[in-house]
Protein backbone atom coordinates (compact mmCIF):
# COMPACT_ATOMS: atom_id res chain seq x y z
CA UNK A 1 0.00 0.00 0.00
CA UNK A 2 1.22 3.50 -0.71
CA UNK A 3 2.08 6.02 1.95
CA UNK A 4 -1.11 7.13 3.73
CA UNK A 5 0.13 10.75 3.53
CA UNK A 6 0.30 10.70 -0.28
CA UNK A 7 -0.09 14.16 -1.80
CA UNK A 8 -3.05 14.70 -4.12
CA UNK A 9 -2.42 13.48 -7.66
CA UNK A 10 -5.12 13.15 -10.31
CA UNK A 11 -4.06 9.81 -11.77
CA UNK A 12 -5.70 6.90 -13.51
CA UNK A 13 -2.52 4.85 -13.80
CA UNK A 14 -3.27 1.15 -14.34
CA UNK A 15 -1.26 0.45 -11.17
CA UNK A 16 -4.28 1.52 -9.07
CA UNK A 17 -6.58 -0.88 -10.94
CA UNK A 18 -4.08 -3.70 -10.36
CA UNK A 19 -3.83 -2.85 -6.65
CA UNK A 20 -7.63 -2.64 -6.40
CA UNK A 21 -7.85 -6.12 -7.92
CA UNK A 22 -5.44 -7.47 -5.28
CA UNK A 23 -7.49 -5.75 -2.55
CA UNK A 24 -10.64 -7.38 -3.95
CA UNK A 25 -8.94 -10.79 -4.00
CA UNK A 26 -7.95 -10.40 -0.34
CA UNK A 27 -11.49 -9.17 0.48
CA UNK A 28 -10.17 -5.90 1.91
CA UNK A 29 -12.01 -4.00 -0.84
CA UNK A 30 -15.62 -5.08 -1.32
CA UNK A 31 -18.33 -4.52 -3.89
CA UNK A 32 -21.95 -5.12 -2.99
CA UNK A 33 -25.05 -4.95 -5.16
CA UNK A 34 -28.08 -3.03 -3.92
CA UNK A 35 -31.03 -2.91 -6.30
CA UNK A 36 -34.12 -0.74 -6.25
CA UNK A 37 -36.50 -2.52 -8.58
CA UNK A 38 -34.73 -2.98 -11.90
CA UNK A 39 -32.07 -0.36 -11.18
CA UNK A 40 -28.78 -1.87 -9.99
CA UNK A 41 -26.61 0.11 -7.60
CA UNK A 42 -23.16 -0.87 -6.37
CA UNK A 43 -21.29 0.10 -3.21
CA UNK A 44 -17.50 -0.15 -3.27
CA UNK A 45 -15.81 0.16 0.11
CA UNK A 46 -12.46 -0.45 1.70
CA UNK A 47 -8.98 1.07 1.51
CA UNK A 48 -7.98 3.22 -1.45
CA UNK A 49 -5.38 1.37 -3.54
CA UNK A 50 -3.20 4.50 -3.61
CA UNK A 51 -3.43 6.25 -0.23
CA UNK A 52 -4.80 3.41 1.90
CA UNK A 53 -7.50 5.54 3.54
CA UNK A 54 -10.97 3.96 3.85
CA UNK A 55 -13.64 5.19 1.45
CA UNK A 56 -17.11 4.29 0.22
CA UNK A 57 -18.25 4.88 -3.36
CA UNK A 58 -21.88 4.45 -4.44
CA UNK A 59 -22.85 4.08 -8.08
CA UNK A 60 -26.21 3.63 -9.76
CA UNK A 61 -25.98 2.08 -13.19
CA UNK A 62 -28.06 3.66 -15.89
CA UNK A 63 -28.39 1.98 -19.26
CA UNK A 64 -30.29 2.80 -22.39
CA UNK A 65 -31.92 -0.35 -23.75
CA UNK A 66 -32.07 -1.35 -27.39
CA UNK A 67 -29.17 0.77 -28.65
CA UNK A 68 -27.05 -2.18 -29.74
CA UNK A 69 -29.66 -3.48 -32.16
CA UNK A 70 -31.67 -6.68 -32.08
CA UNK A 71 -30.16 -10.06 -31.26
CA UNK A 72 -30.60 -13.12 -33.49
CA UNK A 73 -34.09 -13.71 -32.13
CA UNK A 74 -35.14 -10.12 -32.89
CA UNK A 75 -35.07 -9.00 -29.25
CA UNK A 76 -33.31 -5.94 -27.89
CA UNK A 77 -29.56 -5.78 -27.38
CA UNK A 78 -27.78 -8.54 -25.51
CA UNK A 79 -27.19 -8.23 -21.78
CA UNK A 80 -23.71 -7.02 -20.85
CA UNK A 81 -21.19 -9.74 -19.98
CA UNK A 82 -19.57 -7.51 -17.36
CA UNK A 83 -20.26 -4.52 -15.15
CA UNK A 84 -17.57 -1.84 -15.16
CA UNK A 85 -17.27 0.55 -12.24
CA UNK A 86 -14.96 3.55 -12.53
CA UNK A 87 -14.05 4.63 -9.02
CA UNK A 88 -12.18 7.71 -7.75
CA UNK A 89 -10.83 7.91 -4.21
CA UNK A 90 -13.17 9.89 -2.01
CA UNK A 91 -11.59 9.06 1.32
CA UNK A 92 -12.32 12.45 2.83
CA UNK A 93 -8.80 12.76 4.21
CA UNK A 94 -6.80 15.91 3.67
CA UNK A 95 -4.13 15.39 1.01
CA UNK A 96 -1.46 18.01 0.35
CA UNK A 97 -1.84 19.87 -2.96
CA UNK A 98 -5.52 18.91 -3.32
CA UNK A 99 -7.72 21.50 -5.06
CA UNK A 100 -10.02 23.33 -2.66
CA UNK A 101 -13.18 21.34 -1.93
CA UNK A 102 -11.69 18.09 -3.24
CA UNK A 103 -11.83 14.90 -1.20
CA UNK A 104 -9.56 11.94 -1.72
CA UNK A 105 -6.06 11.47 -3.06
CA UNK A 106 -7.03 11.80 -6.75
CA UNK A 107 -6.49 8.18 -7.76
CA UNK A 108 -9.02 6.64 -10.13
CA UNK A 109 -9.29 2.95 -10.89
CA UNK A 110 -11.57 0.47 -12.60
CA UNK A 111 -13.36 -2.57 -11.20
CA UNK A 112 -14.86 -5.04 -13.65
CA UNK A 113 -17.39 -7.57 -12.37
CA UNK A 114 -18.75 -10.56 -14.25
CA UNK A 115 -22.50 -10.09 -14.69
CA UNK A 116 -24.65 -12.80 -13.15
Amino acid sequence: MSDAASPYLATADFEWTERAFRLLESQQLTVSLHSAGDVPAYVVSGPCPRCGHPFTDRQVLVALAGLSGPDRQGHGGAAPAAVVLDVTCGCGSAHDDAPEGTTGCGASFRIELVAE
